[in-house]
């Protein structure tokens, strides 16, 4: 596969950090008999081993934060990725966490285009049309990938990068719905490519279908945006309450406005409240009612969703351990 970095069983074992017996002088006996994910978890080296995989999901990352950085946003969603398989990888597989109904496959390659756009700058406005030229190339790389991975029949989990590749998943998928998680719309016009602008591009080409964003921040949506919203009737949303905490309700009016049978499950991290993110904000979702959201999303639609996809996360900006655990706990919530 063009452009995708397999992860081998060997590079999977050495996330995993290892205890060996104070007792033993060698240092060769482990502590006890834990054994964790990376021990388990599924590894394949080609779509061909893929399609014969047993595992239900298939998790890929996107090591890239170009299209962030061409929506004059803050950069560093390139190692969201890192971080989830640091932590995803440590916890612990047993008979009630059963780590073999994932295969770590690998990742988008990008780092050609990060180096090349390492020195760029978005208030340089040609430095910013190139930018938004390199975002069009990780397009057409996530785009191949996940056709592939489709094949299969497995779902994927998408993580890390900016969320201008939900343009290239929706593509892959030429036309579903989508239940975004977010504070933000990522409906600014389409011209040029940048993470602000993904979901518009899916519903000009046709790979989007009806469209529902849960938590928007009414104080970050313009007139022009608001207008959008309600003209199209492809749009519905809820706004991020402090004191709304019927989740239920919410989700519901999202299952009611897509086809839950035929849908992507957007989580951009900018919705959690002080999360290191691409767009951080005081305000938003705590952890707990994120997952509770997208574990009744799951229950309640009719369907599992065609893919998930974690975006803009960004552990420079805090903790990588405890962004990395964030992400690897939403991931080990799915069923």
């Amino acid at each position: 596969m063009n452009y995708f970095n397999f992860l081998n069983r060997h590079q999977i074992i050495a996330y995993s950090g290892q205890r060996y017996s104070i007792e033993d002088a060698t240092g060769v006996q482990e502590e006890d008999t834990a054994v964790t994910f990376s021990q388990k978890v599924l590894s394949c080296s080609s779509i061909e081993e893929l399609n014969n995989c047993n595992a239900d999901y298939v998790l890929i990352g996107i090591p890239e934060d170009i299209g962030v950085r061409a929506n004059f946003g803050r950069a560093g969603a390139a190692g969201a990725w890192e971080a989830f398989l640091g932590a995803f990888l440590n916890l612990q597989h047993h008979e009630n966490n059963d780590a073999s109904r994932f295969c770590v496959l690998g990742n988008v390659v990008v780092e050609d285009l990060m180096k090349d756009c390492e020195h760029l700058q978005s208030s340089n406005h040609e430095d910013r049309i190139k930018l938004s030229a390199a975002v069009e190339e990780i397009d057409d790389r996530v785009t191949q990938v996940i056709q592939q991975v489709i094949g299969s029949g497995k779902l994927p989990v998408i993580i890390g990068g900016g969320h201008n590749n939900c343009y290239p998943i929706l593509r892959a998928f030429n036309g579903v719905a989508a239940i975004n998680i977010d504070a933000h719309t990522d409906l600014r016009v389409a011209k040029g490519r940048h993470s602000g602008n993904g979901f518009s591009h899916a519903l000009e080409h046709g790979y989007l279908r009806n469209y529902f964003m849960i938590g928007l921040q009414e104080n970050y949506l313009s007139e022009p945006m608001i207008e959008l919203l309600h003209d199209d009737l492809r749009l519905a949303y809820t706004t991020y309450k402090f004191d709304y905490l019927n989740i239920s309700e919410e989700v519901q009016l999202a299952i009611d406005h897509i086809d839950s049978t035929n849908y992507g499950l957007e989580i951009d991290m900018d919705v959690v409240a002080n999360f290191p993110s691409s767009a951080q904000s005081p305000i938003g979702f705590s952890m707990e009612r994120l997952r509770k959201t997208v574990k009744e999303i799951l229950e309640v639609s009719d369907e599992m969703p065609r893919y998930i996809h974690i975006c803009e996360a960004a552990p420079v900006y805090g903790y990588p351990n405890q962004v990395g655990k964030a992400l690897a706990n939403l991931v080990n919530d799915l069923p």
